[in-house]
């Protein structure tokens, strides 16, 4: 665990959630700027929600997410985000990604888990 992340898990109980949604936004649009730019992300840590705006490459309208329910996992030194409940504002994205999606565990990098 590198120094920075040891220090975002101290402070994560103190960093209120939109603070949180800043950083994840901001890890997200340095490394998957090739799909486009988040633009709006809400966490409800608490909860096990979010939201978040996509504003995709070769589309018009920005796509709409919702998260109604996600649970992390740790399987030794690695954390997990299986999303439960979700859909969006495409329902072809909903159809199509509901396979690909739900039910399967996706491992956070370790500075985005210190977040969430």
């Amino acid at each position: 665990m590198s120094l920075l992340t040891s220090i975002l898990e101290s402070l994560r109980p103190l960093l209120p959630d939109s603070a949180v949604a800043w950083g994840v936004r901001e890890y997200f649009n340095h490394h998957y700027k090739y799909l486009g730019n988040m633009t709006h992300l809400q966490i409800d840590a608490t909860n096990k929600k979010a939201s978040l705006d996509l504003d995709l490459k070769g589309e018009t309208q920005p796509l709409h997410v919702t998260i109604e329910r996600y649970e992390l996992s740790t399987v030794g030194d690695k954390t997990f985000i299986e999303i439960k409940e979700f859909h969006t504002s495409r329902e072809w994205i909903n159809s199509l990604a509901g396979g690909f999606i739900k039910g399967r565990k996706f491992e956070i990098p370790e500075m985005v888990k210190t977040f969430l």
